[in-house]
């Protein structure tokens, strides 16, 4: 008869390695985990769950089969904590944390193709080559020195049910840090938040045939307009050399860097693809509510009644958050995305971004009359793209280099295939990062915050570059460039296209953008939020811009301030409590921050 004693002391080793393996692993990858109970009570709870499977086994009279039923149970159980350590590493959550809050269909392709996508770059194989190693020498090690029949399902209930009886004690123990009256001014002014679901409000086809009218004429009506939205383009992003900036790097491949606006103070809208790319596409602000972001027209609208063919050409898929039935209700001639071309997927959900380059440049070449097109790079997302049919220097080896040099092929064969056509000298030209991504070098504290909740400038901060047409009236030409300095945000891009196309709202909206080619206010305040009710998440970021200062919210770091200048601490203190009161003023970033302060209530 085995002995349990030894049964239990087994797997609690195996609970003590985890804890050890999970904490180095986070730390080497700079991730924090405040939680006690995700410190202590998540080992036990797989070492537990480890133990009832051996408990199972040991019922079975085979010993062939035991022990191929152990190495099944060791192999999933590894892979299981393997994609949780990812997880926490890139999104900053454990797996079902995230999946709740990130509904997603499979856009037509296999679940091996996207399993295979996702895990061969996020998951390395020697980590769960480790992890499963580990579990086999615990199964070798309960069954050898306790003997088979210390494995009984009884035993395991006990471990399983004291391990997370332990895990709500954890919990419970948490120790609440106190709060500050600015604090209990947001959790009080949003106390129902608290039981609210935060479950995603769907995107829908909208008619928005009544959201604007046309003047009788256009300020300019450019032969084409061309926006390049570069996934994860920040600001600070070196060239594949590194010897200048991308953007720089960008101006140069156009053959006239001279000809280009680069302002010096931009600011995303979010730090997440899945509120910034809509918002970029109809002017809503990040924090204002879906209904508005369905009654706002599109960009394409505003073309397409000036008399424009008008194209969206994505390197990702479309199903992700229902932006294909989003997308349903736009006016596009041409519509083409990773699961409608047909290629596979090399990054993230992404194709090869040649492709989409070389649709572009299939559709220039015989497109006539003026054109409205949209291209969206994807090479630039983590794990960064690198492979490709575009041109990538043999000496580059980083991955982020590879992908930066894929952004800057993509950028050159679309400025030849313009000036092949003819089109390049008098079209406007816009390519902008719908947000930025962190170093991946940097050890600051605030570089071990994953980008879904990160407000700092590496993300806050995206590629903001336009060539203005030939044909801009000498007034817009001067406003645009009297803004080099001013505060800009990518939600600008809609009201600025409303401008040249002569377009104005109707039916009681407003743009929450400027017009880049009107003067922007130096005390515009624009904002940037990584949850709405498009796309709540299972923490938050919220970011206030105003000038060079910054009011930055999430759950690492409470409501900081940062004056962007020398100001003296008795004026930076009045205009912290300025973009404080105005935070309250806004229900989404209200809200939003009374949930950071809640989940801080949980540390």
């Amino acid at each position: 008869m085995g002995n349990p004693f030894t049964t239990i002391a087994v797997v609690l080793a195996l609970a003590c390695v985890l804890y050890r393996l999970r904490r180095r692993y986070l730390r080497a990858h700079r991730c924090r985990i405040r939680l006690r109970a995700e410190k202590i009570g998540w080992p036990l709870i797989v070492a537990s769950l480890f133990g009832m499977w051996l408990g199972i086994t040991a019922q079975i009279p085979s010993m062939l089969a035991q022990g191929m039923l152990v190495a099944l149970g060791s192999a999933s159980l590894a892979i299981a904590a393997a994609i949780d350590l990812c997880c926490r590493q890139y999104l900053g959550a454990a797996p079902l944390t995230i999946w709740r809050t990130v509904p997603m269909s499979s856009a037509g392709f296999s679940v091996p193709v996207l399993a295979s996508t996702y895990l061969r770059a996020f998951l390395p194989a020697g980590l769960v080559l480790a992890m499963t190693a580990l579990f086999v020498v615990t199964g070798t090690l309960a069954h050898g020195l306790a003997g088979p029949g210390a494995l009984s399902l009884a035993t395991a209930s006990v471990l399983l049910v004291t391990a997370m009886v332990v895990w709500v004690l954890l919990e419970r123990m948490q120790a609440r840090p106190s709060l500050s009256e600015e604090a209990l001014k947001f959790l009080l002014a949003d106390r129902e938040m608290a039981s609210k679901d935060r479950s995603p409000r769907e995107l829908y086809a909208a008619d928005r045939s009544n959201a604007f009218r046309l003047k009788r004429s256009a300020p300019a009506l450019p032969e084409t307009i061309l926006l390049i939205i570069n996934e994860s383009a920040g600001n600070f992003l070196p060239s594949s050399e590194g010897e200048t900036s991308l953007a720089q790097r960008i101006r140069i491949l156009s053959g006239r860097p001279e000809e280009w606006f680069a302002p010096r103070n931009v600011v995303t809208n979010s730090c997440c693809t899945e509120i910034s790319f809509p918002s970029i596409l109809t002017g809503t602000g990040s924090h204002e509510g879906i209904e508005t972001l369905h009654r706002l027209p599109f960009v394409f609208d505003l073309a397409k009644a000036r008399g424009y063919r008008t194209a969206l050409l994505m390197s990702s898929i479309l199903q992700w958050l229902h932006l294909d039935r989003f997308l349903s209700a736009a006016h596009l001639d041409e519509l083409s995305s990773a699961e409608t071309s047909g290629r596979p997927l090399v990054n993230d959900l992404g194709i090869d971004d040649a492709f989409t380059v070389e649709r572009f440049e299939r559709m220039i070449e015989t497109a006539e009359g003026p054109l409205f097109a949209i291209v969206f790079l994807n090479a630039l997302h983590v794990p960064f793209q690198t492979e490709s049919r575009l041109p990538v220097a043999a000496g580059l080896r980083d991955r982020r280099s590879r992908a930066i040099a894929i952004t800057e092929s993509a950028h050159q064969r679309l400025f030849d295939a313009l000036k092949r056509a003819g089109r390049y000298e008098a079209a406007l030209i816009a390519s902008i990062g719908d947000h930025g991504e962190l170093p991946g070098h940097d050890d600051t504290p605030r570089a071990t915050i994953p980008r879904l909740e990160n407000v700092t400038d590496w993300v806050l901060r995206p590629l903001f570059l336009l060539k203005p047409p030939h044909s801009l009236p000498g007034a817009m030409a001067e406003a645009l460039h009297g803004n080099a300095d001013s505060l800009i945000a990518n939600v600008d891009i809609a009201p600025t296209l409303a401008h040249l196309l002569g377009a104005t709202l109707s039916d009681g909206l407003a743009y929450t953008g400027r017009s880049l080619f009107e003067p922007i206010p130096a005390e515009r305040v624009a904002i940037a939020t990584s949850a709405n009710e498009w796309r709540p998440w299972h923490g938050a970021a919220v970011a206030l811009a105003r000038g060079r200062e910054r009011l930055t919210c999430d759950r690492y770091d409470f409501l900081q301030y940062d004056s962007g200048d020398g100001t003296d601490p008795e004026t930076a203190s009045l205009r912290r409590q300025q973009l404080v009161e105005m935070a309250m003023e806004v229900e989404t970033v209200r809200q939003n921050i009374a949930h950071i302060y809640r989940v801080g209530l949980g540390r």
